[in-house]
């Protein structure tokens, strides 16, 4: 499984480190005139890819790469020798003052090369000059110096690579490359009159006035060196030695704020070991490293990863909206933790598995009797170790969201209960205003209209008050939002680079980048769901307005609605009326004739009728299943013939005859009795007072407008039909 996650930082400074570095291990002694070969294709790269003879640090990383398929030797830079030390002043000779170029340049370097053979031994001398004899070498001749250099070599490395110079003397970066080669072997007297030929032709270029300064440094000209160090930083603030050289001079002069400003300037470019040096010893504190945990181009994760932020609320009508985007963004959000997680547990197995191995191959060779200086770490642990545990990111930072976080509670709670007594007052207002108006059921339309009225200017006010809530929490909301979406970003992109480089290996160090990504991606899911969302007030009112008048909404609404049958009696009620019917015996002269008792509630009336059947369907659409399914249900019509007596509660009565059909549907559990049943009927009667009519009752039930009764709950006991 793959995931499109924040690519791991490939440190430049990585770099960098192995410019302090010394030779790791020589199993093999000095590279064979064929390893070296073999590294001729490979160091083509070095050109093509753009590095500076001047860049030591880069070239001993792609120095280290050309020659690992070998397996003799892990290359690294000579460690250098840093201006900590008090150099003992050098007179130069005449030649060592001029400023060589062209055919001087030239005549110069070939009596270092002579003078640099004679100081070889008998294998170097043999192997430069089989080299030498090579005619396929000859093209890459100056690169394969600068590896045999960065290798270790650094007679054979520079002789080979001034051999090379002489043959292309117009060659300014190969010039500059091989001043740096001299230098950082310690011959800044015979790299002086190079640099100064270089400088006169390139002023303003801070990589050749760094290696002029870094010339007077090596003979012990501190003054001078200080001179072209501020040129080159003019040129370049950033530039790790050039920074790295004036702390160091700084420091011997005693300005210590100086040294820790230009140290820290330096590190913050490469983590440079002089520099770091200055550091630990000039500021014990905790907050040293603090600089490195405060980039300047902080990545917008957001944008960079195309992660949506949920928009925040402002008005009632987005509420929906917002929920979706919030739950998307959860989804998301879930779904790279778990890939993350997938991702941590087999970069674990891995990691784990190879330090392993590698302690075991270690213990191996120590008990071959073989003497190794190999950290079982990685070799930029101990830096960044130092500058992981900085107190910003793991103290300062930490206790600013926390705080932040709780300030921001505050303050949503607060908005929360002003708006509670706020929306408590408005309904108490309008219910005041509402009490002098009546709608609950007939002869009640003046007060229906005018309680209309005023359900709408209330559900109105309520909304708006809702809004002005929403717009305060979100504005808040935005606030506190980018305060902590940076914090969470300063402690991802700190942690994961300096995680990364403190673990053991590649894969536990992935398993350090990527356990502070599903952190990075915890703290935003925490920011960025901080408040409660609110939706229109009278939504469903609304909704009710488009199939229903306002009086019907208002109608009293009955909470009964009951059918029970026992037997051949049969009793429905609710709040509008009771019927009690007596069912004929089955089989008998009788099976056909009900006797009727009804209790209108609401007209105060009392019916009683002796109705005959005089058509009758009915059919059961699914029978009980023993142990199964417990559900009965079916469908029924008849058309009866009745005759009634009507008595009301002001003493009239009527009486009359009535011929109705009627059909219904109904579901109940066997076992509880509980259900449900529709139905409808049409009639046309005759009595003494009201004389012929007709009428339509609509379906009564679970289909039924929410202004009609509510749905019947029918009850039959086990067995019984």
């Amino acid at each position: 499984m793959q995931i499109q996650f924040f690519p791991k930082l490939l440190l430049p400074v990585i770099l960098v480190l192995l410019s302090c570095s010394t030779t790791v291990m020589a199993q093999g002694g000095r590279p064979s005139p064929e390893q070296i070969r073999q590294a001729l294709e490979a160091a083509k790269k070095l050109k093509a890819r753009g590095l500076k003879g001047d860049d030591p640090e880069a070239m001993a990383e792609e120095a280290k790469k050309i020659l690992k398929p070998m397996m003799k030797t892990v290359m690294s830079i000579p460690r250098q020798a840093t201006a900590s030390k008090n150099f003992q002043k050098i007179t130069l000779t005449s030649i060592q003052r001029k400023k060589l170029k062209g055919e001087d340049l030239k005549k110069y370097i070939q009596g270092l090369n002579t003078e640099l053979l004679t100081k070889m031994n008998s294998n170097s001398r043999k192997l430069v000059q089989e080299i030498l004899s090579d005619a396929k070498v000859s093209p890459n001749l100056f690169d394969l110096g600068m590896t045999a250099y960065l290798n270790g070599e650094l007679q054979e490395g520079a002789f080979l690579a001034g051999t090379a110079l002489t043959a292309d003397i117009g060659n300014d970066l190969n010039t500059n490359s091989y001043a740096a080669m001299l230098i950082n072997a310690n011959a800044a007297a015979q790299a002086m009159p190079i640099c100064r030929g270089l400088v006169s032709q390139y002023p303003e270029h801070a990589l050749i006035l760094n290696n002029l300064a870094q010339a007077f440094m090596g003979i012990g000209e501190r003054d001078s060196a200080m001179v072209y160090l501020r040129k080159c930083l003019k040129q370049q603030p950033a530039h790790p030695q050039a920074n790295n050289s004036a702390a160091q001079i700084f420091k011997q002069q005693g300005q210590k704020e100086k040294a820790l400003e230009f140290a820290k300037k330096s590190v913050e470019a490469g983590l440079n070991d002089g520099a770091m040096e200055i550091i630990d010893e000039l500021d014990k504190s905790r907050t040293a490293y603090d600089f490195l945990a405060k980039p300047k181009d902080l990545p917008d994760y957001f944008n960079l990863y195309k992660i949506k932020k949920p928009m925040h609320q402002k008005r009632v009508e987005d509420e929906q909206l917002v929920k979706a985007e919030r739950a998307a963004f959860r989804a998301e959000i879930d779904r790279m933790r778990g890939v993350l997680s997938e991702i941590i547990a087999r970069e674990q197995e891995l990691g784990t598995k190879q330090l392993n191995d590698r302690i075991q191959n270690l213990q191996k060779r120590l008990s071959a009797g073989e003497q190794i200086s190999v950290n079982v770490g990685n070799p930029w642990f101990e830096k960044a170790a130092k500058i992981f545990t900085n107190k910003y990111i793991q103290q300062d930072v930490l206790l600013a969201m926390m705080k932040e976080e709780e300030r921001f509670n505050n303050h949503i709670e607060d908005l929360e209960k002003e708006y509670d007594i706020n929306e408590t007052k408005i309904y108490q207002d309008y219910a005041e205003k509402k009490a002098q108006y009546k709608c609950d059921g007939e002869g009640t339309s003046f007060g229906c209209v005018n309680i209309e009225r005023l359900t709408k200017e209330e559900c109105k006010a309520i909304n708006g008050l809702r809004d002005r809530f929403l717009v305060a929490c979100a504005t808040a909301a935005e606030a506190y939002d980018e305060k902590q979406l940076h914090w969470a970003a300063e402690r991802f992109c700190f942690q994961s680079k300096w995680g990364y480089l403190v673990g053991p290996n590649e894969h536990l160090g992935n398993v350090n980048y990527y356990k502070y990504a599903d952190e990075y991606l915890k703290n935003i899911s925490k920011i960025m769901t901080n408040y409660k969302s609110k939706g229109p007030a009278c939504a469903s009112l609304e909704q009710q307005l488009k199939t229903m008048s306002f009086a019907d909404i208002m109608a009293p609404r009955c909470p009964v609605n009951l059918t029970v049958e026992i037997g051949l009696l049969n009793i429905k009620a609710n709040c509008k009326e009771t019927t009690t019917t007596i069912k004929g015996p089955v089989g008998t002269w009788a099976e056909k004739l009900r006797l009727q008792q009804k209790e209108n509630y609401a007209l105060g009336q009392s019916t009683f009728a002796v109705i005959y059947v005089i058509k009758e369907f009915k059919k059961e659409l699914m029978k009980p299943l023993e142990n199964a399914v417990r559900i009965k249900a079916g469908v029924k019509a008849e058309i009866t013939v009745q005759g009634f007596i009507t008595s009301s509660k002001n003493n009239t009565w009527d009486a009359g005859s009535k011929l109705m059909g009627s059909a219904s549907g109904w579901a109940f559990d066997t076992i509880s009795g509980v259900g449900e049943s529709i139905e409808g009927s049409g009639e046309v009667s005759w009595s003494y007072q009201a004389g012929w009519n007709g009428a339509v009752k609509g379906l009564n039930g679970i289909f039924s407008t929410p202004s009609q009764p509510l749905p019947e709950y029918q009850y039959s006991p086990s067995g019984k039909k």
